[in-house]
């Protein structure tokens, strides 16, 4: 492993208070912690937590497409609303004047005097475009929530590793303070 800073690093230091160069050290460098235990749950966690940032940054990909599409549906539909009330004296392409025999065609026979289709087929659904999207949109956030908090909850593992590999070497008995053995010897 580097010691260079990841997305990773940058986030475990916020929720240990340890600056990222540092956490990227201290998992390069193994800590003060020569128990290959310790490493093995740090290896494990760090994979769990890159699995979990994955799914989250996916979450939140589904969660903004889902607001676009949102998006793009009420847009279209205050579109639909604004075109259905114009009342065009030419046709928007070309300019060629609407006649009034086509004018009264669409009040009498439903047809369009533009295009002269059938406007009673062309009427607006109910919402059920833009419920349809509301729902994905709920869905695609509550999944993100879900992941968010998966990541936080891996974050805070990794974090309780790094704090336990940072913490300085507890005396065994028979050491000063220092760490040193005691001066008769004993350990």
């Amino acid at each position: 492993m580097s010691t260079g800073t990841s997305p990773m690093h940058e986030r475990i230091s916020a929720v240990t208070g340890v600056a990222a160069r540092a956490v990227a050290g201290l998992l390069a460098s193994g800590g003060n912690s020569p128990h290959p235990e310790v490493r093995r749950r740090i290896t494990e966690a760090e994979h769990e937590w890159q699995r979990r940032e994955q799914v989250h940054r996916l979450a939140r990909n589904r969660r903004q497409a889902d607001e676009r599409s949102l998006n793009d549906i009420a847009e279209n539909g205050v579109a639909q609303v604004l075109f259905h009330g114009l009342e065009p004296h030419s046709c928007p392409r070309c300019d060629t004047p609407i006649s009034e025999r086509r004018r009264r065609e669409e009040r009498e026979r439903h047809r369009c005097a533009v295009c002269t289709s059938d406007l009673s087929t062309a009427a607006p659904a109910a919402d059920k475009p833009e419920i349809s999207a509301r729902l994905r949109l709920a869905a695609s956030e509550a999944a993100e929530t879900a992941a968010l908090a998966g990541l936080r909850s891996a974050e805070v593992v990794l974090a309780e590793l790094i704090a336990e590999l940072a913490e300085p070497p507890r005396p065994r008995r028979g050491d000063d303070w220092s760490g040193s053995p005691t001066s008769d010897g004993r350990r």
